[in-house]
C-alpha cells in the first residue's frame, strides 16, 4: 500500500484551473500545489483528507480553519498538520504526491484551507463537514471518465461536466467514480491530466472512486500508482486496504468494492475470495444507515456478455440481496443502463436491488442487451445525482446541458438484517 515517507511539505507554482465561483475575500496569491482534491479517510463528520502533486520534494501542511475564524484572522489560529510525501513515479525520478488529514472537527461545519508552505500558498478553498444524523443528502456518482481520443481535450470535456455538477448541486456531500479514471493505470502523466481536471470541483467536494481494469495492469493485477494518488479509508480486508473500504455520510452507507478481482489478476485463492465476502457481508451487516450503496467497476449485470460480470453476480450479488443493498453503481460497459430491480436474477420490485451502469467520459458504446434494463441510452455523458430525503431514495441521470436523461425513486428495501453474532464471529475467524 501506501508507504510515506512523512516529511513536511511545500507547495508548487501556477495553479492549473480557475476557480469555480469562489468568494474574492478567499483569493489565493500566486500558488504552487496542483491535483489537489479532498477525500475523507477518518471520520466524514470530524475529519478531512487532502491529496495533491508537487514537483518537488519540500516540507509542505494542510492548514485548516472555521470559515468565521478565517474571515476575522486568516489562518493565524489554523490547525496545521504536516503533510507526508512519496516520491510516487515509477522510475524514482521524482513525482512528488502529498497527503495530509485534519482531525477534530466539528460536524456540520464550514472550514476554509489551503496547502503548501510560506510563500508557495494554494488558493484558499472551503469544504463542508459531515453532518452525521442527516436524513438530506446529495451526492453523485460518475461512471468511466477514461479518455478516447486527445487526452487533454477528453479531460478537458469531462472537466466541464464535473464544474457543472459543482455549480449545479454545490451542497453535494460527495462524490464517487466508477474506475477507469485513465487509460493506462501506469501513466503519471495520465493522472496529473486526470486530477488537473478534477481539482475545481473536487478539491471543494471529498472524491471516492472504486478500481477499474485501466488502473490494475502491475504486474499482479495492484493498481498501485492508483493508491498512491488517491486517498481512501483503510478500513478493507488485510491486503486489500483502499481497493476496498468503506464510509457513513449523512444517512448513506457508501461500500467500495474492487471486483476487478475476478480478472485473475491478483492470483487469489478460494480463501483470499471468501475472506473478502465475509468483510462484504460484515461491513452491510453491521451497517445502521438508512441506506445501503454499493459503487464497483465490472457490472453485476452486465449489458455485453463478460465472464467476470457472471463471477462477480454468483459471488457477491445473492449477498446484495440478502444484507440490505438498495442501489449499485457500476460501470466498465460505456452505456448508460439502469436495472429494473433484480432478486436471483429476475425482476422483483419487493426484494430486488438496482443496478445503475454510467458512463461520464468520451468512451461509449453504441450497443447493449437490455433484457433487464428499465432505461437505457448511448452516447451521451452523464453524471448521476443521488438525493435521499427521508424515507426516499432518488436518482436522476444528468447531461452537460443539464437534461434529465432518466430518473427513479427507489424505496427503502426494509430487509431486518440480523447484526452482531453471526457475522462477527464469521468476520474474526477470517
Amino acid at each position: 500500500m501506501k508507504r510515506l515517507k512523512t516529511i513536511l511539505c511545500c507547495c508548487l507554482a501556477l495553479f492549473l484551473l480557475a476557480p469555480l465561483a469562489t468568494n474574492s475575500v478567499y483569493a489565493a496569491s500566486d500558488s504552487t500545489p496542483f491535483g489537489l482534491v479532498l477525500s475523507w479517510t477518518e471520520d466524514p463528520a470530524t475529519s478531512i483528507t487532502a491529496a495533491w502533486r508537487d514537483d518537488t520534494e519540500r516540507a509542505e501542511v494542510l492548514q485548516v480553519a472555521a470559515e468565521p475564524a478565517y474571515a476575522a484572522s486568516g489562518f493565524d489560529s489554523a490547525m496545521t498538520v504536516p503533510a507526508m510525501c512519496k516520491d510516487i513515479s515509477l522510475e524514482g525520478t521524482g513525482t512528488w504526491r502529498y497527503e495530509a488529514t485534519v482531525t477534530g472537527l466539528t460536524p456540520d461545519t464550514v472550514y476554509c484551507y489551503r496547502v503548501g508552505s510560506e510563500n508557495a500558498w494554494s488558493e484558499v478553498r472551503t469544504f463542508k463537514t459531515d453532518a452525521p444524523e442527516s436524513k438530506n443528502v446529495a451526492f453523485a456518482y460518475m461512471g468511466d471518465v477514461q479518455t478516447a481520443g486527445v487526452m487533454e481535450e477528453d479531460y478537458a470535456l469531462w472537466g466541464e461536466l464535473c464544474a457543472a455538477l459543482y455549480e449545479r448541486n454545490p451542497e453535494l456531500s460527495f462524490a464517487v467514480l466508477g474506475g477507469d479514471n485513465v487509460n493506462s493505470g501506469i501513466s503519471t502523466t495520465m493522472f496529473d491530466c486526470f486530477f488537473k481536471y478534477a481539482e475545481p470541483a473536487f478539491s471543494r467536494v471529498p472524491l471516492f472512486s472504486t478500481v477499474g481494469n485501466h488502473e490494475s495492469n502491475f504486474l499482479g493485477g495492484k493498481p498501485e500508482l492508483y493508491l498512491d494518488y488517491f486517498a481512501f479509508p483503510m478500513n478493507g480486508p488485510e491486503g486489500f486496504e483502499e481497493e476496498f473500504y468503506s464510509l457513513d455520510a449523512g444517512n448513506i452507507h457508501l461500500l467500495v468494492l474492487n471486483d476487478w478481482i475476478f480478472s485473475g489478476e491478483q492470483n487469489l485463492t478460494d480463501a483470499d475470495f471468501a475472506r473478502v465476502a465475509d468483510w462484504i457481508k460484515y461491513d452491510l451487516a453491521t451497517s445502521t444507515a438508512d441506506w445501503q450503496v454499493v459503487v464497483l467497476h465490472v457490472p453485476v449485470y452486465e449489458v455485453h456478455s463478460d465472464t467476470r460480470a457472471t463471477a462477480v453476480r454468483e459471488a457477491w450479488g445473492a449477498i446484495f440481496e440478502e444484507y440490505g443493498v438498495d442501489l449499485v453503481f457500476e460501470g466498465h460497459q460505456h452505456v448508460y443502463s439502469r436495472s429494473y430491480p433484480m432478486y436471483r436474477e429476475r425482476i422483483d420490485y419487493e426484494k430486488g436491488v438496482t443496478y445503475i451502469m454510467g458512463v461520464a467520459g468520451s468512451k461509449f458504446y453504441d450497443s447493449a442487451d437490455e433484457s433487464v434494463a428499465e432505461r437505457t441510452f448511448y452516447n451521451t455523458a452523464t453524471y448521476e445525482l443521488v438525493r435521499t430525503d427521508g424515507d426516499t431514495l432518488t436518482v436522476q441521470a444528468v447531461d452537460l446541458e443539464g437534461n434529465v436523461m432518466d430518473f427513479v425513486s427507489i424505496p427503502q428495501r426494509g430487509i431486518n438484517v440480523t447484526r452482531g453474532a453471526f457475522v462477527e464471529t464469521l468476520w474474526k475467524a477470517a
